[in-house]
């Protein structure tokens, strides 16, 4: 039986997106009203945290513009310190600095359900239809590169190499989660025999990367390695790795960048090799699937094993989930696990919280979190391996 939602109308996943979006806006934009300062605590008591007005309060709101790297040192890639800083020049204050963020990133979100309807096999209805747009779409910038990783997937499927690894470099360039699909592509690419075409997939992807990085770096070392020196000294935060604190003996791994650092590497290196390996072995016939299997079964494992987690990773989910067609029987209970995420992780930054031991509920939560992810990766490896037929090609 075909399900419901394939028999909408073409323009139902967008109206269903752009009211999420518009929710999202709706309650966030309350914020404007309690800028600099006194933001992060309003914000917090009611739910309705944005880094957009946290950051720009930081920065902006106060009459001046500080130029990144050179006079501002900023926890992103370069082209989310230009999408942070660009919005400094919109008018009408916090709201407006707000807002021109948010259409830019409700772009982005369309946009990525755009590209989701052209990727042959994906189900959008996993990115437009999850109430998650509204909770997260504007808590950070993570739309925009989730629309250049689904641009460089699209350009892979329509056999654009060069094309497919261009767009790959400028979403590493906004976020590193985009170079989950390098795996799959390489082994994809390998074992279809394109080997120039996966040289040229390399070389376009190093040349954007250098074209974007290298002139921050040349105009402010400093500024442009901050990020990197950043998140090398985090901690577990948000995590599963926290629930280390609570057990005998292991309470000081939770704290240490570098055991966390080499623990998270060598858990996503496992599943990028699974994923290149898959990917690599698939038949001819299943080569589109296994690409997208194998680029959400890294998302997908590299956000849940993350040493830092961030509420908004949700998104990425319900992105690499849509990619790969998972069943959508899993997408309320991941959706209402998204909300309740949101709704916990800052209630125990409350002043006002509900209850006296938020923090292990959110420990708790973390866990089961974690738990889920860690299933859905092993569903996506595991019909990533069902491709496999690298044996039986012909010669």
């Amino acid at each position: 039986m075909t399900p419901l939602r394939a028999r909408l109308p073409a323009w139902a996943p967008y109206a269903v997106a752009g009211a999420w979006l518009l929710a999202g806006w709706l309650w966030l934009v309350r914020g404007a009203a309690h800028p600099g300062v006194a933001y992060r605590p309003w914000a917090f008591d009611h739910h309705a945290y944005t880094d957009l007005l946290a950051m720009g309060g930081d920065r902006y709101f106060g009459g001046g513009r500080p130029v990144p790297w050179l006079e501002d040192r900023i926890e992103y890639p370069p082209l989310l310190v230009l999408a942070i800083w660009g919005a400094s020049f919109a008018p009408g204050g916090p709201a407006g600095y707000f807002t021109a963020g948010y259409l830019a990133l409700a772009a982005a979100v369309l946009l990525s359900l755009r590209l989701l309807r052209r990727i042959p096999g994906a189900d959008p209805w996993w990115w437009a239809g999850t109430p998650a747009i509204a909770w997260y779409a504007g808590l950070n910038w993570d739309a925009i590169p989730i629309a250049l990783l689904l641009a460089a997937v699209l350009a892979l499927a329509r056999g654009r190499a060069a094309g497919g690894g261009a767009l790959a470099a400028l979403g590493v360039s906004a976020k590193l989660f985009p170079a989950a699909l390098l795996p799959g592509a390489a082994g994809a690419l390998l074992g279809a025999g394109r080997r120039r075409a996966l040289g040229a997939a390399a070389v376009a992807f190093a040349a954007v990367a250098v074209l974007v990085n290298l002139p921050v770096a040349a105009l402010s070392p400093p500024g442009w390695a901050f990020f990197w020196r950043h998140h090398a000294a985090r901690a577990a935060e948000n995590s599963a790795w926290e629930a280390l604190r609570h057990l005998p003996g292991l309470a000081p791994l939770a704290a240490s960048p570098a055991f966390l650092g080499a623990a998270t590497a060598l858990l996503v290196a496992a599943a990028a090799a699974v994923a290149a390996r898959g990917a690599f072995r698939a038949r001819p016939e299943s080569a589109g699937r296994a690409l997208r299997l194998a680029a959400a079964l890294v998302l997908v494992a590299w956000v849940a094993v993350n040493k830092v987690w961030s509420p908004q990773y949700f998104l990425w989910v319900f992105a690499a989930a849509a990619l790969a067609a998972v069943p959508f029987r899993l997408f309320w209970p991941l959706s209402a696990l998204a909300i309740a995420d949101y709704h916990l992780a800052f209630e125990v930054r409350s002043s006002r919280a509900t209850w006296r031991f938020g923090d292990p509920v959110y420990t708790a939560e973390e866990l089961v979190r974690t738990a889920m992810l860690l299933g859905l990766a092993w569903w996506l490896a595991r019909e990533l391996w069902r491709e496999g037929g690298q044996a039986e090609r012909a010669p």
